[in-house]
């Protein structure tokens, strides 16, 4: 016993006491080693930059060195329970991998709700191993249990000037080590942090520390951004949406033109419209897709309208008939918003309403944001037997054909929504090359020249697709639509481009005006739709077009049409619009034909640039709000 005193009053004056140390090194690790088997869960061949391991190992010792500047009474139970946090976090972001092929946003928030709906499916998630990410939490409590005792100084330490210094020099490395890694892979792909089109990409470049730390970034931005809105500005909003949906008007002739038919829809990935037509060392391009386009009943083009969502916002403007978002991406940060879209309007109408897309669900979080539209069913990479991959995901070929076989077994009437995704920028995929059999010489290496192979392999699968329709006797019974989704050969690749079509892209309205994608409607028993001639279009008004086809008045989006003979704008996100053929800038005050590269005069268009304006502004209004259900308060119109 006086042995045992002796030694602890040696202890207490040397003062070498590691227990406090041990702990949170131990708690240190063990975060540590629980994003790194997250990033194990997110892929199988995930690539560790050593600047993220950094990243990570310096958040998870940054996290315990703060936790140890805690009053020490509090310190045990705040650190425990801040394990205990980040492990249900992680096991979110496992159980999102392993149930949408995707992870946990924080801008998902608001789909909780949702879990109740699959909770069956959420349960048979679990595996045994995932006790292990909380294991060092009882070990933790132990062995402050045990080793409390075995001195005469407490477990957790005052904290000291010596401490706090520590702590100082730990924040300033750790802060630098994410922001090098923040800084590099944003210089690498500009934005990607800020859109987050594929979580788990970014994750296996990043670390899944340093896309939490992203995540969490950008929900708190746009929280803290978000001031409250008056009763009167929201009651201004709603007079203005009225206003909108009141100047709609049915039109004679073609309403109801295909009442009880089926609609397919397919967004095709980067189906830009000089390439119909377009003849390449004596051989066509697109030669389904020329054919379609002489055989259906109006072939015309619209205007890209997407912003940083690319093929999202194609989507949403398909579907929802609402404008991008003005920060970010809609399909990340709205998927929690109540909408009346296409989808849902046909449903209630006694459609099925299915998407269909060879990609993971999780990418532009489609697993998410599918469901808020109103598709009941979303066919992803894991419905689909994935017999052939090109680029990012199934190839069209099997895409077409397994969706086709889909589609036959269907209840009808339906809506499928399909996406492609083998002509995905940039063209290059090696797979794709061999299965195009379309020579590019002359242009090969190039991305134009990778670009027409690939179209040619789409138009090859899109036109067996269109035969199967046929033999099916869907073709017969359907409304089918095409459309590209945005435009494919980025500007610095204007001189390639100019080389192949003869025209010299230096001249800004010669650009704008190849800046558009081929649409395409085929109505069963109607030779030709009485379109416009007076307006140019985008895509945000295929939905109230295909509604009023079906003989359905959609008048829930912002997009008029095809038939509207006033003079309506094609909108783009920054302001600036379509007047006919008249591209309008209300920055530079200016106005031009995109035909004829002739000027006009602004002041002819000044009007509409404020209400351009005013339209942006409400769409972004009640997207960041979320105020569709007060835009219909008063009732919807009937299910006619």
């Amino acid at each position: 016993m006086n042995h045992l005193l002796a030694s602890r009053a040696v202890y207490r004056r040397v003062g070498r006491d590691y227990r406090e140390f041990i702990f949170f090194a131990f708690m240190a690790l063990s975060l540590f080693l629980k994003f790194y088997f997250l990033e194990g869960e997110v892929s199988g061949l995930v690539t560790r930059q050593p600047l993220s391991i950094a990243a990570s190992a310096a958040f998870c010792v940054l996290a315990v060195a703060l936790l140890s500047l805690v009053w020490r009474r509090a310190r045990l139970p705040l650190s425990l329970a801040f394990d205990l946090l980040l492990s249900l976090l992680v096991l979110t972001d496992v159980l999102h991998i392993r149930y949408y092929s995707d992870l946990f946003s924080f801008h998902n928030i608001g789909l909780s709700a949702q879990v109740g709906d699959v909770s069956e499916s959420v349960f048979a998630l679990f595996s045994a191993k995932d006790i292990f990410y909380f294991a060092d939490i009882p070990l933790l409590y132990l062995y402050y249990r045990i080793f409390r005792r075995i001195s005469v100084h407490p477990f957790f330490r005052a904290v000291t000037s010596r401490r706090l210094a520590c702590a100082a020099l730990l924040l300033v490395f750790s802060s630098s080590a994410i922001a090098c890694r923040v800084h590099s892979y944003n210089k690498k792909i500009r934005g990607v942090l800020r859109s987050m089109w594929d979580r788990p990409a970014v994750c296996n470049n990043v670390g899944a520390v340093t896309y939490r730390l992203a995540d969490s970034w950008n929900a708190a931005r746009d929280r803290a951004n978000k001031r409250t809105l008056s009763e009167s500005e929201v009651n201004e909003a709603k007079e203005w949406y009225d206003a909108q949906r009141a100047s709609f008007r049915v039109p004679k002739g073609v309403f109801g033109a295909a009442v009880g038919k089926n609609l397919i829809v397919i967004q095709v990935e980067s189906l830009q419209q000089f390439v119909i037509g377009l003849k390449f060392l004596g051989r066509e391009v697109t030669p389904n897709l020329n054919e379609f386009a002489r055989s259906v009943s109006f072939a015309g083009s619209a205007y890209n309208q997407t912003s940083s969502g690319n093929s999202s916002d194609a989507e949403f403007l398909a579907n929802a008939a609402f404008y991008p978002a003005s920060a970010g991406v809609a399909y990340t940060r709205f998927a929690g918003n109540s909408y009346e879209a296409l989808p849902k309007f046909l449903r209630e109408r006694g459609y099925r309403a299915i998407a269909m897309h060879g990609d993971k669900a999780g990418f532009w979080n489609r697993g998410h944001m599918y469901p808020a539209l109103g598709f009941e069913r979303f066919v992803s990479k894991k419905d689909y037997i994935v017999d052939e991959v090109i680029g990012m995901g199934l190839s069209d070929k099997s895409f077409f054909t397994q969706s086709l076989a889909m589609l036959k077994n269907e209840k009808q009437p339906f809506y499928a929504f399909l996406v492609t995704l083998s002509s995905h920028y940039p063209f290059n995929w090696e797979a794709l090359a061999k299965r195009a059999d379309f020579s590019i010489d002359g242009y090969r290496g190039t991305v134009v020249g990778n670009y027409l192979s690939a179209i040619h392999y789409l138009d090859r699968e899109f036109g067996e697709f269109v035969k199967g329709l046929k033999a099916s006797g869907l073709y017969d019974g359907s409304v089918v639509a095409v459309y590209g989704d945005h435009t494919a050969i980025p500007r610095w690749d204007s001189p390639a481009l100019s080389r192949l079509l003869g025209v010299d892209f230096s001249k800004d309205h010669n650009w704008r005006y190849t800046q558009r994608v081929p649409l395409m409607i085929n109505v069963p028993g109607v030779k030709k739709l009485p379109v416009s001639a007076n307006n140019s279009f985008g895509v945000i008004n295929l939905p109230r077009t295909l509604a009023l086809l079906l003989g359905f008045d959609f008048r829930y989006g912002l997009g008029a049409d095809m038939f509207d003979g006033a003079q309506r704008p094609v909108i783009f996100r920054n302001g600036s619009f379509m007047a006919g053929d008249v591209f309008v800038a209300p920055q530079s005050r200016s106005a031009v034909n995109v035909r004829s590269g002739e000027s006009t005069d602004y002041g002819e268009y000044e009007g509409m640039g404020e209400a351009v304006k005013k339209t942006l502004a409400v769409s972004d209004r009640i997207l960041e709000y979320d105020l569709m259900p007060r835009m219909l308060e008063g009732g919807k119109e009937s299910a006619r």
